[in-house]
């Protein structure tokens, strides 16, 4: 075989399939060499070709020289970047060398001159280092793969430049030249000073790239990617004003009662037949009708507040004795709060007999007896229609996401009275009502917290807070964890450290990583002044907390909306004397909020009767200027008031 690739040139054989060069031998390895030298001539002399591109990638065996293989003549595609397709001529001929060096030792220096452009895809952009002549290990080459249609167009009007290569030098020369006509070339792309070289306006301008600041606030992909945050979906509600199918408006349409079981209502008959999620519930709705002998709020005009509270319940619980199962929320709330005469001694069901509220749609009373609807609805008809735009924008869009501020104040903002008046001194506006609602109930946790601290007085000299959250829940206060910082960190300029300790045994009900959550970092402008939120979760009781090593003191207690005076607590036990009980040893300011007037008192009627100390009453109960204006529904105390708000009433203690 030796004597036949010395003697004679073989003619160069076209392989379908990438030839494998661990299994070559010598002469095989000179008889490839020399295919690809012919290869380059026809290349050189005759059409323009490509040659397939290499796929080079690091493997464990010991490194082979790959060997370059040529491809059918393909649709030539114009390169994309100049700068690119020169480093790649450089390297492909240097490989060429390399193999040429092995095959034939002798003609080593005149066939290294040739020349094979080779199209490859660029990776990255090239670095400083790419621009050293250095010696490039070699790998194991792997057969070559179909390519894929690029999805973009590639740019029009590009060639490879060729450089040109003077004939009679030594390698060590013509790798010299090479490198200076590569800066040259990369140094015209670029824009040059009066008297600047191209290859000193290179240089000049990847300086000038490198000691650049970060164009935004990310520092980097990894960084992004360290943690995660919890973002709360809505739920779908039932709402007599809504079509229960499409949830368009019905407040001033004709709208259409369910015809079996008449409790839901739609827009149109084609919407009630398509309701498909209704039919179960409905069919179960009908059965127990039939069972009970009458409609299903026939006559509860004879109950009192607490007996229809009751009795609702009980017609849930024959509901989902019907259906086996239990009811979703949506489907609860078809019973908890039926379209009926919103006459305490009345309670008309009939639909035929009723007029409905022509403002916020929701509210009903007998058509024949104007007098039924009460004069306390006026102040609460706007509350109705704010809690219908929001069920209506989460039906169509998902979770409405206020606009956060992002102001850092350089002085304590004492005379702010309320969350309006914070959001002007964070000089944020915000117009429409629905996202102003939203963003009122993210902020009402840190700042209320801020104002029980302000009226303590323990915010101008303090450079670390550390608040508990006593009772918290994941959709409220761990909901939109930033808040924290946004409305609590950047209006106290003394603070340096914020520590935040959620505290709850039912904090974590769908067993949500908090590992990640505490690597949620702050804002540019803290971390540079080298301010920070430090996040605690801890799913058990307050009492519990107290007694463990790690266990860190408070600047404020919180009890947001935990309903002190209600006796059935977590796992239907009252562990809220115990708790009580932890929270006045520690000597702290305690602020104690409620959903609604009615148990604001009994909260803090409760408070006292557990504590076995003198209270100073900082603030008795009041309404709190920061509460949030988002409406929710009110089960408890319906008759009262039909929607309550996050933090509505708050006292404080110390």
């Amino acid at each position: 075989m030796h004597s036949q690739a010395a003697g004679s040139k073989r003619k160069p054989r076209i392989r379908n399939r990438a030839r494998n060069k661990c299994n070559l031998g010598i002469g095989d390895q000179k008889e490839a060499s020399q295919d690809v030298a012919s290869q380059e001539v026809t290349l050189q002399g005759g059409a323009p070709q490509e040659v397939a591109p290499l796929d080079v990638s690091p493997q464990e065996d010991p490194p082979q020289e790959p060997v370059p293989k040529s491809s059918p003549p393909e649709v030539e595609n114009p390169p994309e970047n100049d700068v690119i397709k020169l480093i790649q001529q450089l390297l492909r001929r240097k490989l060429l060398a390399k193999n040429k060096e092995i095959s034939n030792p002798a003609a080593n220096e005149s066939d290294s001159l040739k020349t094979n452009p080779c199209r490859v895809e660029p990776t990255k952009q090239p670095s400083i280092i790419d621009l050293v002549p250095v010696k490039i290990p070699t790998t194991k080459t792997s057969p070559p793969k179909e390519s894929k249609p690029q999805e973009k167009k590639p740019k029009t009007g590009d060639s490879i430049p060729k450089i040109p290569i003077a004939s009679g030098k030594s390698s060590k020369e013509v790798k010299a030249d090479e490198v200076n006509e590569l800066l040259k070339c990369l140094g015209t792309k670029l824009q040059m000073g009066p008297g600047e070289s191209p290859t000193a306006a290179l240089f000049s301008n990847l300086g000038k790239l490198f000691s650049q600041a970060p164009l935004d606030d990310v520092e980097s992909s990894d960084d992004e990617a360290e943690y995660i945050e919890y973002i709360y979906k809505p739920r779908q509600y039932f709402m007599a004003a809504l079509c229960n199918f499409c949830k368009v408006d019905l407040c001033g349409q004709n709208r259409q009662p369910c015809s079996r079981c008449g409790l839901s209502y739609y827009c149109s008959g084609g919407h009630m037949k398509e309701d498909q999620e209704h039919r179960q519930l409905c069919y179960a709705l009908r059965q127990t009708v039939d069972r009970k002998g009458h409609e299903m709020f026939y006559k509860c005009g004879d109950f009192n507040s607490e007996q229809f509270r009751s009795y609702r319940i009980v017609c849930i619980r024959q509901v989902e004795k019907e259906m086996n199962r239990q009811l979703s929320p949506m489907e609860q709330e078809l019973l908890l709060f039926p379209l009926l005469c919103c006459d305490p001694k009345c309670r008309e069901h009939r639909f035929k007999r009723l007029s409905i509220c022509g403002g916020c749609g929701e509210v009903a009373f007998c058509r024949d007896k104007p007098n039924h609807l009460s004069t306390e609805h006026a102040k609460w008809c706007g509350a109705y229609r704010l809690f219908k735009g929001f069920a209506m924008f989460q039906a169509k869009y998902g979770r409405l996401e206020p606009s956060l501020p992002n102001k850092v104040l350089r002085e304590l903002p004492m005379a702010c009275s309320s969350t309006r008046h914070m959001m002007k001194k964070l000089s944020f506006n915000v117009t429409d009502e629905l996202e102003y609602a939203a963003l009122s109930q993210v902020s009402t946790g840190p700042l209320t917290a801020w104002f029980a601290l302000k009226l303590c007085e323990r915010l101008r000299d303090s450079e670390e807070v550390t608040l508990h959250l006593i009772g918290a829940e994941i959709e409220f206060e761990v909901d939109v964890l930033q808040k924290w910082e946004l409305f609590l960190l950047h209006i106290t300029p003394t603070v340096k450290t914020l520590n935040v300790v959620f505290i709850g045994p039912e904090l974590n009900p769908n067993n949500i990583c908090f590992e990640q959550l505490k690597k949620i970092k702050c804002c540019r402008l803290c971390r540079k002044f080298q301010r920070t939120v430090n996040y605690h979760f801890e799913n058990r009781l307050y009492h519990d907390y107290c007694n463990e090593a790690h266990f860190i003191k408070p600047s404020l207690v919180c009890f947001f909306n935990s309903g002190l005076y209600r006796s059935t607590g977590y796992a239907m036990e009252d562990t809220w004397p115990d708790t009580i009980q932890a929270a006045l040893n520690l000597k702290c300011p305690i602020v104690v909020t409620s959903y609604t007037k009615y148990e604001a008192p009994l909260d803090m009627v409760h408070f006292i009767n557990q504590s076995n100390r003198h209270l100073n009453v900082v603030l008795p109960p009041t309404t709190n200027p920061f509460s949030s204006e988002k409406p929710e529904r009110n089960f408890i105390s319906d008759n009262e008031a039909p929607f309550m708000f996050k933090n509505f009433y708050c006292f404080v203690v110390e």
